[in-house]
């Protein structure tokens, strides 16, 4: 059989993907180029709420600042070790502890307790500058004028930003 053949109709041919590659990698490289300055997020203060939301000790913790309102430390304290059973790694309770135990006139305890929640504490400089001067206080009252100041320098580091 005779071969047919049908004039093929030439259409021209555009090479788009050369060029469009070069523009995609130029693209890429001015955009490796452009420095966004960061921005300093703020940091979301440490609250009970924000430590103990949806927690059965949150309860807790308002019947023992009750306890502690009226004058009953001791029982205030095992309110705050309950709590703490309930939420181990919080920061709050332990401070809240440490500050109850300042103020029975315990400051070995109070300063390991700050000590715990400065282990546990999240990202937030002023919440653990608060913590350092509540160690600060415990080793002022154990008569570690040194230890005292060392804490204090690190609250203060932390408050100015050089931490």
């Amino acid at each position: 059989m005779p071969s047919v053949t049908s004039p093929m109709l030439k259409l021209p041919t555009l090479n788009v993907t050369a060029p469009l590659r070069w523009l995609v990698l130029v693209a890429l490289l001015l955009s490796g180029c452009a420095a966004v300055p960061p921005t300093e997020t703020p940091q979301t203060p440490v609250t009970a709420d924000t430590e103990l939301a949806g927690s059965p000790a949150l309860s807790l913790l308002a019947r023992a600042e009750q306890a502690r309102d009226s004058g009953q430390n001791a029982a205030a304290g095992r309110y705050l070790e309950r709590a703490l059973t309930m939420a181990p790694n919080s920061s709050w309770l332990y401070r809240e502890l440490a500050l109850l135990r300042l103020e029975e006139g315990d400051p070995a305890a109070a300063e390991g307790l700050a000590r715990r929640a400065l282990r546990l504490s999240p990202d937030n400089d002023a919440y653990r500058a608060d913590l350092w001067e509540l160690v600060a206080a415990a080793r002022a009252e154990m008569n570690d004028p040194d230890g005292a100041d060392a804490a204090r320098d690190q609250a203060e580091k932390l408050r100015g930003g050089r931490a």
